[in-house]
């Protein structure tokens, strides 16, 4: 475990010192790398770090994990053993302010992201939110394994050395109606005990 723990310490100094999309590189505050179990069974994925994380000092998906226990209350407890990440390692913004990251910027990040899933070798991947969930989807498969304007939620995508399950994004959850809320919260626990949390 400790080879997996010294290989993302090296991965997290690479993308702190990383340059590719120089209109991010130019206005961060920091890059916001991956964290967690080193050996985790559940990888959570979403876009980009939350600007909270990286004004706080935070790693990727701290603000995220705390949203997503809000419907999956077994990550509350069990947080240390997944691993959360984000595909682009900064928050994007320009001159303008935060925005959302180009497909360049995506693939810039790539080799980082397929890095932490080589070394942390998760058997599921909850990928968060459908941008994010499209883009690994699109990478990480070599069909196309959903239909043009399927809903990919709660889905179980498997790969011979994963499962990807997509899942909406807890600011989405919060504007559905209390039902199905509730019914969504039940399902992610049940997801969540096949995934061991």
């Amino acid at each position: 475990m400790e080879d997996a723990v010294e290989q993302l310490k090296a991965l997290a100094n690479s993308v702190s010192e990383c340059v590719r999309c120089s209109q991010i590189a130019a206005h961060r505050e920091r890059a916001v790398p991956g964290a967690g179990h080193p050996h985790c069974g559940v990888m959570i994925v979403s876009l980009a770090p939350a600007v909270a994380d990286e004004a706080l000092g935070r790693t990727a998906g701290s603000a995220l994990l705390d949203d997503l226990a809000e419907f999956m209350p077994a990550l509350a407890t069990a947080a240390e053993n997944v691993y959360v990440t984000t595909l682009v390692k900064c928050v994007p913004r320009d001159e303008s302010g935060v925005r959302q990251p180009t497909r360049e910027e995506l693939d810039n990040c790539f080799s980082y992201f397929s890095r932490e899933l080589s070394i942390t070798t998760p058997h599921y991947i909850l990928t968060v939110g459908e941008q994010a969930t499209r883009y690994v989807l699109h990478r990480l498969f070599k069909d196309r394994p959903y239909g043009e304007g399927d809903s990919l939620e709660l889905r179980v995508f498997d790969n011979p050395a994963f499962r990807v399950v997509p899942v909406a994004e807890p600011s989405e959850l919060r504007a559905r109606d209390a039902k199905i809320r509730k019914d969504y919260s039940d399902r992610l626990a049940s997801l969540a005990q096949v995934m061991g949390l």
